[in-house]
């Protein structure tokens, strides 16, 4: 399942930098474990199916590693409280999840002077 992120010309352009970014962390993120190990293409296991063939593309506890990249682009680490329980299709999918909903914490966080729940 391919999504498309709605990242435009139009996104801000922090939005679009982001995405690029949580993008370039993936290409290198998912490099496949079997060539990984083995050093080549995996063979297809008996029965046809591995053991991951169910997991999402995009596993929660990998997309918690881009906190640092959320960091960079909009002052508050990742809030992994956002993060869709089970994971995601895709990268974009990530993307179009979390970083709408990134924008929108670190603007209340500017909004209530840069202290969690507007507390001084």
């Amino acid at each position: 399942m391919n999504v498309t992120v709605p990242i435009t010309r139009k996104s801000p352009p922090k939005a679009a930098a982001l995405a690029s970014d949580i993008k370039r962390w993936w290409e290198e993120e998912c490099t496949d474990w079997d060539a990984a190990v083995t050093g080549a293409d995996s063979a297809t296991p008996p029965g046809g199916t591995d053991l991951w063939d169910d997991m999402p593309t995009v596993d929660s506890k990998a997309i918690a590693r881009t906190s640092p990249i959320f960091e960079r682009h909009l002052g508050i680490p990742l809030d992994v409280t956002l993060i869709r329980h089970g994971g995601y299709a895709s990268i974009d999918d990530a993307i179009a999840d979390l970083v709408p909903k990134m924008e929108a914490a670190a603007k209340q966080k500017v909004g209530n002077g840069g202290q969690k729940g507007g507390q001084p």
